[in-house]
């Protein structure tokens, strides 16, 4: 019993002492400078659902955006394209801080798995439909160019300008991955599009400007010919490639012999899109405005290619080019060269031709 008496007795006196150094509690205020309660801060990031489809392909396209604090007619837009995951606001996140440093609106459009499946919905704009084959063109057909997620996107931006009362007449857009597959090809395969500057990290296959192979490897059941590409080089199309992002085996890459013939890695995939382009618009005699970017250290990695990104577009930052294109590369053809040309015209079986998911 004495014991117990001299546990309460104790337990009386901590309970009175912490009573004497009990404060009044901080009542909330919306005038916090806590920036993690701050209303302001949850206006600033957020998104919107848009009509972004037609009649016949009805699309509900949600835009993740941040907002700098200061928002007017004049605002700038940048388009940011997230990867093969669909994952918008992750991308939006990215590019998030930029908002009010440079005074954007940075918007990241989802194009939902529900509105274009596959791939052949996103990283090719279901500019052909999801029975299509990337080494047989007798499968699948084209889809009406209004029903592309490329022309969902220009809709998209309409809207866009209502809801935010924008005099915008063009976006600047960037893609990583995934996102940077669609960015090319929306350039090539819908010109019309009003983009300012385009800028295409970290691709790993492109649409090269061959109309003996399908899409995505090449142009044959596009609909689109050679003229057709002068309005694709004439916009601003940067092909950003990080010098680390050289992996052969990298475990999102084609592994088709088709894939490989245009190069060994993305990094080197990059490099030959850039000079097949090039080539071409020589051939054509047209205006050629695209560039190649590369950013050192930097491997497949949508956060710090982010930061690239937005140091090129917004602070008009560029490093020096890492591959200056050879002026004799137009002279006979090396045994590697004929190889690889001889593989563009086509390989046996298809893989997963979408597993570039990043």
């Amino acid at each position: 019993m004495k014991m117990i008496a001299i546990f309460l007795a104790a337990l009386f006196s901590l309970l009175t002492g912490c009573q004497t150094v009990t404060t009044e509690p901080v009542a909330y205020s919306e005038d916090s400078e806590s920036d993690i309660f701050d209303p302001e801060t949850f206006e600033r990031y957020s998104s919107i659902v848009v009509e972004a489809g037609t009649p016949e392909k009805p699309v509900d396209m949600r835009l993740w955006y941040t907002r700098p604090d200061e928002l007017t007619a004049d605002t700038p837009v940048v388009m940011v394209m997230h990867g093969g995951r669909r994952d918008a606001d992750v991308y939006r996140d990215f590019w998030g801080a930029y908002a009010n440093e440079y005074d954007v609106l940075i918007v990241a459009p989802e194009i939902s798995e529900e509105d274009f499946p596959t791939g052949w919905g996103y990283q090719t704009g279901n500019w052909v439909t999801p029975d299509s084959s990337s080494v047989d063109e007798t499968k699948g057909q084209r889809n009406p160019p209004e029903q592309s997620s490329f022309a969902a996107l220009e809709r998209a931006f309409d809207k866009l300008r209502d809801a935010f009362a924008l005099e915008a007449t063009e976006y600047d857009i960037w893609g990583h991955g995934s996102g940077a597959q669609f960015v090319t090809r929306m350039v090539m395969l819908y010109p019309q599009a009003r983009i300012g500057t385009a800028v295409a990290a970290n691709s790993g296959t492109y649409t090269f400007p061959d109309w003996s192979l399908p899409l995505r490897y090449g142009l044959k059941n596009t609909g689109v010919e050679e003229e057709d590409l002068k309005p694709s080089y004439a916009h601003h199309l940067v092909i950003m490639l990080g010098t680390a992002d050289n992996d052969p085996s990298h475990r999102l890459l084609s592994k088709l012999d088709i894939a490989i013939a245009q190069g060994a890695h993305r990094l080197e995939k990059g490099k030959n899109f850039y000079a097949a382009n090039k080539a071409k618009a020589e051939e054509l005699g047209t205006e050629f405005n695209w560039e190649l970017e590369t950013v050192y250290g930097v491997g497949h990695s949508g956060q710090k290619m982010s930061v690239a990104g937005a140091r090129y577009l917004l602070a008009g930052e560029k490093e020096r080019a890492l591959f200056p294109l050879d002026d004799d590369s137009d002279g006979d053809e090396s045994g590697e060269s004929r190889q690889k040309n001889e593989l563009l015209q086509g390989s046996g079986a298809e893989d997963d031709p979408f597993a570039d998911m990043d």
